[in-house]
């Protein structure tokens, strides 16, 4: 690392709740991403990479842990503990600068893991106790808060104009560029984390407009689920309503293109005066429904939510390939410290991809995702009590097939093709039982069911324990969380549908 010519810095990129499924580098290119597919042209792109947990903080603390939530019990809101290794305490060790420029959903005082910079605070809570930040954060979202539409009330309504996430999203850019002009002496490691194209579903109105005449009905709109525990996610929505939340996340992933564009201009200029070798990478922590069967957003295990975006590309790193070889979120850790030539993060449970960087195949080794869900009817975010009901749910995906199934739910276990049935409408369980029985096999050892149980039940005692502390103590951190959201970015957009199943 001493040879500034041998020198290589890092762009990675991440967007939040992208499914690979709407991006004109995938599948039925139907959203214009020219920034994204020059990325895919110019690099690998992991076609068949899923997110281990369908839930952005528990994706993210896997992402720099190497580690599974079932081992580490983060389902929720939990964060890592501070003595909890990241790979990005191998970057430091390698002699680089590693700077986060934006969120990764950190609670509490330390709001670095692994990173020795953080530009642009987090805009969600970085605070145990919710209590304290609740009533400001009612003031700046507004609109958007009196209609849920962070949450499961993603579906009250969708349209063009502004909303704190878009305005958030500026701001981490114009932070990653003013970053990015200033001479730095080190390697650099930059981890540009923005919101889009998470919902609320509001695009820039120029880009709503492009797309409400463009998109269709999902053809699995009115399909239903194949377990009952899915059914908590679906809503009532009307065609209009279903369309406008798409086309609202067709725009925000074109503007989310746009922004990744800039700070990918910016930093190869930034690499080019500085004489050095760089790698630029995109991803997401998971991906969207976006209507499929009545659903918005994540937390199931169906494509478009578990399956994320993952490209790269630069020096040393063979241009045009696809991978489809299933990969995981956890693998992206490991091949980062094998690009570099830092050490490896040990006792992980991700795999580096590196091989297919040159050309290789990847490594074989199992792909999977799992989640925490409710079956007492509760909300998913409260304390949790001793006599609270819930269940660890698992999937598996190995060569065209994926296997799902759900604690206590055995008998609604499910198996698609992916390859032949992509929208996952024909459940294969009971017609191909030979495959099934070998998934279950395959998936004996990795279930963890009660581990994940035990793990999960010590994270929310810990969660419960550190809220109460909070209050006690007085303490919210909200001078580390970023309040910028503008009077307009909490009002109702310009073009706004409303869905009437939501009106109160």
């Amino acid at each position: 690392m001493d040879n500034k010519q041998e020198l290589r810095d890092v762009l990675v990129f991440m967007s939040d709740q992208h499914t690979p499924y709407y991006s004109g580098f995938y599948a039925d290119r139907c959203v214009d991403t020219p920034n994204l597919t020059r990325l895919s042209e110019s690099g690998v792109t992991f076609d068949e990479c899923y997110t281990v947990c369908p839930l952005c903080g528990p994706s993210r603390a896997a992402l720099l842990s190497g580690r599974r939530p079932a081992e580490t019990g983060i389902f929720t809101k939990s964060a890592l503990s501070d003595t909890t290794a990241t790979f990005l305490h191998c970057l430091v060790e390698q002699g680089y600068e590693t700077v986060l420029v934006g969120r990764m959903h950190f609670i509490g005082p330390d709001q670095y893991h692994g990173f020795t910079k953080h530009i642009a605070a987090d805009m969600t809570p970085v605070t145990w106790d919710t209590s304290t930040v609740r009533p400001q954060l009612r003031k700046e979202r507004g609109f958007y808060v009196q209609n849920d539409t962070f949450g499961h009330g993603a579906a009250a309504c969708a349209g063009g104009g502004t909303s704190p996430v878009l305005e958030y999203d500026e701001f981490v850019l114009n932070e990653a560029l003013k970053y990015l002009s200033e001479p730095h002496e080190k390697p650099q490691f930059v981890f540009v984390s923005i919101y889009g194209p998470h919902f609320p579903y509001v695009a820039p109105v120029d880009l709503y407009k492009k797309y409400i005449n463009k998109v269709k009905l999902p053809e699995n709109f009115n399909d239903d689920v194949f377990c009952p525990v899915l059914k908590n996610y679906q809503v009532k929505m009307t065609e209009d309503v279903a369309l406008a939340c798409q086309a609202a996340y067709c725009g925000m992933i074109e503007n989310t293109d746009r922004i990744f564009g800039r700070v990918w201009d910016a930093f190869q200029e930034f690499t080019e005066k500085r004489g050095t070798r760089n790698m630029v990478m995109y991803l997401s922590d998971h991906g969207d429904q976006c209507g499929d069967r009545h659903i918005m957003g994540k937390e199931t295990y169906y494509e478009k939510s578990v399956k994320i975006p993952f490209i790269m590309a630069g020096d040393g790193i063979v241009a045009g390939a696809r991978v489809a070889q299933p990969a995981s979120i956890m693998d992206i850790g490991p091949t980062i410290l094998s690009y570099t030539g830092a050490k490896p993060l040990m006792g992980v449970d991700g795999v580096s991809l590196a091989d297919a960087l040159i050309g290789r195949d990847i490594p074989e080794h199992p792909v999977y995702s799992e989640f925490i869900d409710r079956t007492d009817g509760k909300p998913f975010f409260v304390p949790y009590e001793d006599t609270d009901e819930f269940c660890h749910s698992f999937m598996l995906r190995e060569g065209d097939y994926k296997y799902i199934t759900y604690q206590g739910f055995e008998k609604d276990d499910a198996l698609f093709n992916i390859k032949q049935d992509p929208q996952e409408r024909t459940n294969l369980a009971a017609s191909e039982p030979r495959v099934l029985t070998l998934m279950k096999d395959n998936s004996r050892d990795l279930l963890m069911h009660e581990k994940a149980a035990k793990n999960f039940r010590i994270e929310a005692r810990v969660d419960d324990l550190l809220t109460k502390w909070e209050k006690a103590k007085g303490y919210s951190y909200e001078d580390m969380r970023w309040k910028g959201i503008s009077e307009k970015a909490g009002q109702e957009p310009e073009i706004c549908v409303r869905n009437p199943y939501f009106e109160k």
